[in-house]
């Protein structure tokens, strides 16, 4: 189980880190793990399940598949359909 804070979910999902609180706040939101007053993450898996589950469709606009948005290694700009097994691929035909 992959846990990650409130920001990454805001990078990788695009929900806003005070949209995340306001759920908490109303308990809709998805599940989340509290270790201090000030420490909350959630389960990749959980919020990918929560994401995906129609009966909370009308509650966000992200479709979220099994893949995992990549990123593009430090100091480099992201190409448009860059992904690890591309860069590899491509290494290998060099």
């Amino acid at each position: 189980m992959t846990l990650i804070s409130p920001s990454v979910v805001e990078q990788h999902y695009g929900i806003p880190v005070a949209q995340l609180r306001r759920w908490r706040e109303r308990g809709i939101g998805p599940e989340y793990f509290q270790f201090t007053p000030r420490t909350v993450c959630y389960a990749e898996d959980y919020l990918r399940d929560w994401l995906n589950d129609p009966g909370n469709a009308h509650l966000h606009a992200v479709t979220v598949t099994d893949a995992r948005p990549v990123m593009p290694p430090a100091g480099r700009p992201p190409v448009p359909g860059d992904t690890p097994d591309n860069r590899r691929a491509s290494s290998l035909l060099k």
